[in-house]
């Protein structure tokens, strides 16, 4: 008995299958395993090897951001003040260029390396594992990344890629790779890569680089070159701190949120530097390294880039976002100290960026003790940027009331009122040019209507028309029509804007109105009364605590609202003068302020808050949203310590989420703790993630920390590593694959394509989600489908040409299987790229590449996801003799 399984285990340990397969794999332990065992160790030893190289990926790209991000500083002359420059620091890589060489080379360096060991571990001849990986990792970053990006969305939001030149270059090269990979192995030199082809390969991919940095410079288009953003950060330095170091945002912005979030007693100062913090981690630019580092470290459980907020102040935050989201913020309204007796005309104004100054005017009403009485429009967003649609529009105006007299032969034109109103039933707003000073004389004048939120041709006619001021009259009134579609809809504005023809120039000036800002009014309801912010910060020494309130939703009738303050810290008569009035407002009025008095006892204590409710309104209106402000007066020392010491908890949470100012403590430190140490917001999958990687980041802490040397050094080390780990991975595939019964082209299009695009696949999910284009989604996955096969079969192809040349002997590739599957691939890629032009163009899936409505957005996806499967089933059936394919 003992004789016989003597004999069945020298039997199986004879049996050692696939031990020739590796360059370093398997150990001579193996050989007396059962093959069932040995296959399931393969394979969980492959997934872990794929974690590995997710990791050092991390820390690769981590270096080639820290390269990338590398500033220079240069001069710029002051737009402010002549004779003076401005010292900015400007970044030195293209992102373009970025993208495409290191990033690129980061992103796909394991099929790359994959590719370059395999030929050089098999004496420069060619196998299957490397080309079929570049293969298999194309067809699943273009079908399925973009499947999970489309789907990814919410509806009805997309995603559009917004540098479109630049992806339709790196998508033609992206489809020619493989056509070019396809003649070379089937057509021109059959089974055979010649010297001059491998040659040419190669040198596509700096081709590829430099087509793609024209593209995005505009060079391949005819219309005149936009300022890049890199040019419009130049006029606006970053603020810096006590110590002169730059700030990540400006002080305003930090000072607003704080008007924004109130003065809450529930959160301490840190709380508040964290939720400024997650909101400028929300909206500041990241690459496409950033999020393909989010990706990593969300398998692994590391430290993450975006912040992290606990449960109590994330669902503050998103609070704070639901409000900022329903409110219009104002960019024509001007915060201006109130003389007594004193009111503005207009609570609106606008004005043309070139004329470099605006004309407030202000009017004596007499005595005022809380209301303040003001006919106004609602207020819209407005950049006081206009573009004219005629070359002699927009003239700079210098025209002051003095001229009059000292050119009493010139005419001075100009609107009679800065704002009109209208009823959208009405259906013509008639607005009004004045003439002063010299009237013995024809003028010809233009008027241009320009959109704000009201569309020309929708809510409007436009106008854009020369009128005739006859000799001796002072006014004319102009009609613009206004288009009543009988549907409910906010309130909208646009603008009417003045200006003369050059022929008008030596008789004929412009007045200090010419731009008149009109607003149409929905008309159906009274309308809602409210507060238009819930929360508002003043200074103890304002002198005046000025609430806006505004009627929304309809302006029908006159309506009135009783309005009073309470007490909360603040006492009424010490702090405050109290108020309990009515606000009246007229016709067609949708805009009032209530001013408080702010008492200014010159004493140093804690912020006070006191409340002003609306009630009782009248005239069918109804109370907003917002019935009722909280007012928190602020010692205004207190509000600066307080700021100044916010900014620096805030600048401390954006550092923390940078990849570029790693140390060799930090690294040890992160690698050791679940979510970089962020064990309040760590979340279960977390702790699995960190558990599984917990070698490779104890290993990988030992490559040098990004501080050093620019990067350059953890990027040799990094690259060093992953080259490891792919040789071992290419290893492990194979004998895998040998032991279930798979080609090795099958194992590469399918287990080794999949293991090594699994980081991407998240990176591109996140930058789907968080990114406003989709660029780093979808846009980069074309430019590296094109440098995997330049890059990544040019560069071995090269070495082995330059090879076997010196021998005077061919550099054999068969086709085979590859030469199918690189068939298959494209065909695949033309449907899924007309698909994704479709998308772009066709209102039905929202005109936009990613997202859009629900039933399209999934059918787009499942489409490609079809795609996918298809390119798996034909190529595998090919590989297995099922389908004939003459090579």
């Amino acid at each position: 008995m003992s004789t016989e399984s003597y004999n069945s285990t020298t039997f199986n340990c004879q049996r050692f299958k696939c031990s020739g397969r590796g360059l370093i794999l398997p150990f001579g332990i193996e050989a007396c395993m059962s093959i069932q065992l040995r296959a399931v160790l393969y394979f969980v030893f492959l997934l872990y090897l794929f974690l590995g190289i997710a990791i050092i990926a991390d820390i690769f790209m981590s270096a080639i951001e820290t390269i990338t991000s590398r500033k220079q500083k240069i001069r710029y002359p002051d737009p402010g003040e002549k004779d003076k420059y401005l010292t900015v620091e400007v970044r030195v890589w293209n992102d373009t260029v970025a993208n495409l060489t290191l990033m690129a080379l980061g992103s796909s360096s394991p099929e790359i390396l994959l590719s370059i060991i395999e030929i050089v571990g098999n004496r420069f001849e060619a196998g299957e594992l490397g080309p079929g990986t570049i293969v298999g990792s194309a067809a699943y970053n273009l079908l399925m990344i973009s499947a999970i990006c489309i789907a990814s969305i919410n509806a009805p939001e997309t995603r559009r890629i917004k540098l479109y030149n630049v992806f339709l270059v790196t998508s033609f090269f992206g489809f020619f790779a493989y056509i070019w990979l396809f003649i070379v192995l089937s057509v021109i030199s059959k089974d055979v890569v010649e010297l001059w082809e491998a040659v040419l390969t190669f040198l596509m991919f700096p081709l590829v680089v430099i087509l793609a940095y024209l593209a995005e410079k505009n060079c391949f288009a005819s219309k005149k070159i936009e300022m890049a953003e890199e040019e419009k950060l130049i006029i606006t330095p970053p603020e810096t701190d006590a110590a002169g170091v730059p700030r990540s945002f400006h002080k305003d912005e930090l000072l607003q949120f704080l008007r924004d979030l109130g003065q809450s007693s529930n959160l301490s100062i840190e709380d508040k530097a964290q939720l400024f913090a997650a909101k400028l981690s929300e909206n500041m630019h990241r690459s496409r390294m950033q999020y393909r580092i989010q990706g990593a470290r969300m398998l692994t459980g590391g430290k993450s880039l975006f912040v992290n907020l606990p449960d109590k102040l994330q669902e503050i935050y998103e609070k704070y976002q639901k409000i900022d989201d329903e409110s219009s913020p104002s960019a024509i309204a001007q915060e201006i100290d109130c003389l007594p007796k004193l009111e503005f005309t207009a609570t609106a104004y606008a004005v043309l960026e070139n004329e470099q100054r605006i004309d407030i005017i202000i009017k004596r009403t007499g005595p005022i003790n809380v209301n303040i009485y003001q006919r106004a429009v609602k207020p819209q967003p407005f950049d006081t940027t206009f573009s004219t649609d005629h070359k002699a529009g927009g003239r700079k105006s210098t025209l002051t009331r003095n001229d009059i007299d000292e050119d009493p032969q010139m005419a001075i034109l100009e609107f009679a009122s800065s704002s009109y109103a209208v009823l959208e039933r009405e259906q013509r707003v008639t607005v009004e040019v004045v003439r002063h000073g010299f009237t013995k004389s024809v003028v010809h004048f233009r008027l241009d209507t320009i959109d704000g939120t009201a569309t020309a041709g929708e809510d409007y006619i436009k106008l854009s028309e020369e009128f005739v001021m006859e000799s001796g009259q002072q006014e004319k009134k102009i009609t613009i029509h206004v288009i009543d579609d009988n549907q409910w809809e906010p309130d909208e504005t646009f603008f009417v804007k003045l200006s003369l023809p050059e022929s008008e120039e030596n008789h004929a000036k412009v007045g200090s109105k010419t731009v008149a800002l009109v607003t149409i009014i929905n008309d159906d309801e009274p309308g809602y009364i409210h507060f238009e912010e819930p929360i508002n910060l003043v200074k103890e020494s304002v002198g005046k605590a000025e609430i806006k309130v505004a009627r929304v939703n309809g302006a029908d009738g006159r309506v009135s609202v009783h309005y009073r303050t309470k007490d909360i810290e603040a006492v009424a008569t010490r702090d405050y003068e109290p108020a309990d009035s009515e606000l009246v407002f007229e016709h067609g009025e949708i805009s009032k302020i209530i001013a408080i008095p702010i008492i200014n006892d010159l004493d140093t204590e804690k912020d006070e808050t006191f409340a002003v409710e609306l009630y009782n309104p009248t005239g069918g209106a109804t109370i907003g949203k917002h019935g009722r402000t909280v007012v928190t007066i602020i010692n205004d020392d207190n509000y600066i310590t307080m700021a100044n010491k916010m900014a620096s908890l805030v600048q401390v949470d954006i550092d923390k989420l940078s990849v570029t100012k790693t140390t060799w403590g930090q690294q040890f430190k992160d690698a050791m703790t679940v979510n970089g140490g962020d064990l309040e917001t760590a979340k279960f999958l977390h702790y699995v993630g960190h558990t599984f990687s917990f070698f490779w980041k104890i290993l990988f802490a030992f490559v040098p920390p990004t501080s050093i040397a620019g990067g350059w050094l953890t990027f040799f080390v990094s690259l060093l590593f992953i080259a490891i780990l792919t040789a071992v991975v290419g290893d492990v595939a194979a004998i895998f694959g040998c032991l279930v019964g798979l080609k090795d082209s099958i194992t590469a299009i399918s287990f080794v394509a999949l293991g090594t695009s699994l980081p991407d696949t998240f990176a591109s999910m996140i930058a789907a989600k968080n990114s406003k284009t989709a660029d780093d989604a979808i846009g980069n996955v074309t430019g590296s489908n094109s440098v995997n096969v330049f890059l990544g079969l040019g560069l071995p192809w090269l070495v082995a040409a330059v090879y076997w040349e010196s021998k005077n002997l061919p550099f054999t590739v068969k086709a085979g299987d590859l030469s199918f599957s690189v068939l298959v691939f494209s065909c695949s890629c033309i449907i899924g790229m007309i698909l994704l032009t479709l998308r772009r163009f066709l209102g039905v899936f929202g005109k936009a590449e990613l997202g859009g409505p629900t039933i399209p957005k999934y059918a787009c996806s499942a489409f490609f996801v079809f795609l996918w499967i298809c390119y798996l089933t034909l190529s595998g059936l090919q590989a297995y003799g099922h389908i004939y394919w003459a090579t």
